[in-house]
């Protein structure tokens, strides 16, 4: 996949998560907010692990201004219904 642009942590103003229910699933956006003023969706989750693992490596790489490689193609929701009772 090739990546639409690559930022510095540096650039990033805030981490922002956005709450949303999916199919009656809850679900969670991360979305950067940049010192520009402009706001990138990075990805959408249902799985809570998921988004937490890839939310801690944004805080990371913002700490440490390391690059973030920002995806033609952001993750997306897969809900998995298959694990509901």
């Amino acid at each position: 996949m090739k990546p639409v642009k690559n930022i510095n942590g540096e650039q990033i103003k805030d981490l922002i998560t956005k709450f949303f229910y999916k199919d009656n699933h809850l679900c969670f956006q991360i979305l950067l907010h940049m010192r520009t003023n402009e706001t990138i969706a990075y990805g959408m989750y249902s799985d809570y692990a998921d988004y937490k693992k890839d939310f801690n490596n944004l805080k990371d790489a913002r700490s440490n201004n390391l690059t973030i490689i920002i995806q033609n193609k952001n993750k997306e929701i897969n809900v998995d219904t298959s694990k509901m009772a």
